[in-house]
């Protein structure tokens, strides 16, 4: 899909050491290959690559807003001295490594995955590393598995010695619809730090029977009632998206690949 008023990064011109330099908030960059990225400021950019790797250093008082769409089979290194905000959303077969550095006080990161996996198996391998004290991460997996499909949510944070009152947390959540399919988390916390808090909790099952059965009894098909509660899992990764055009054609690929 071509994604209208972007600006992609291959047409800034040449880097600077190698590295792109990114500050106006008022331009959505799109990412369309492997580049070096230098973010000051408040910045969106959606990656739309595949089989790419990419490097960000998000400076400090940076705010990054990074976008990942439809899925990807590459490393993404984040180097945060300010903020990251990290969505994706995946519906397509992905091996992925998300790799997040918290280098200074007060640096956070935010990261939500959404993977959809319909016949086929994704991976996506995320690493927190607090290097700072008082930094915070959180991460949010939610996984559809259907049609004899595979998903691994395999999650590292790691809060270092004397990086006091640093915060991490993990969650997962994922739905099997057959008997064929599986979600796999990995939790994994490396806490060498005392004063600091660190949690992680995961969820996995099929659609809950009572949940269905309400919706029903109120006039749903069983197609509809399942549908129902699966956009109400979806939807906030899809209101997030920074277009509505991009919204609608999300939304139109993941209701396809559900109602088939």
């Amino acid at each position: 899909m071509q994604i209208n008023n972007t600006t992609p990064i291959s047409s800034l011109g040449l880097a600077i050491d190698g590295k792109y330099y990114l500050n106006n908030s008022e331009l959505i960059y799109l990412i369309d290959d492997s580049y070096d990225i230098v973010v000051d400021g408040n910045v969106k950019l959606i990656d739309i690559t595949e089989n790419k790797n990419i490097n960000i250093l998000g400076n400090k008082n940076s705010v990054i807003n990074y976008f990942t769409i439809y899925g990807n089979n590459g490393t993404k290194n984040f180097n945060i001295k300010g903020e990251l905000n990290y969505l994706e959303i995946a519906i397509k077969a992905s091996k992925e490594i998300i790799n997040i550095y918290l280098l200074e006080e007060n640096a956070q990161a935010l990261a939500k995955v959404l993977a959809l996996a319909d016949g086929m198996n994704s991976i996506f391998i995320e690493n927190i590393e607090h290097k700072a004290p008082n930094t915070i991460s959180n991460i949010t997996n939610v996984g559809v598995s259907m049609n004899t499909s595979g998903i691994v949510f395999d999650t590292t944070g790691k809060i270092e010695k004397e990086m006091k009152n640093s915060k991490c947390s993990q969650l997962s959540r994922g739905i099997v619809m057959d008997n064929d399919s599986y979600i796999t988390a990995k939790p994994i916390l490396l806490i060498d730090e005392f004063d600091c808090f660190a949690n992680h909790g995961a969820s996995i099952g099929k659609m809950s029977d009572e949940d269905l059965f309400y919706l029903m009894s109120r006039g749903l098909s069983k197609n509809d009632a399942f549908l129902l509660i699966l956009k109400g899992i979806i939807n906030p990764f899809i209101d997030s998206l920074p277009f509505e055009e991009l919204k609608s054609d999300i939304l139109e690929k993941i209701t396809n690949l559900i109602e088939k």
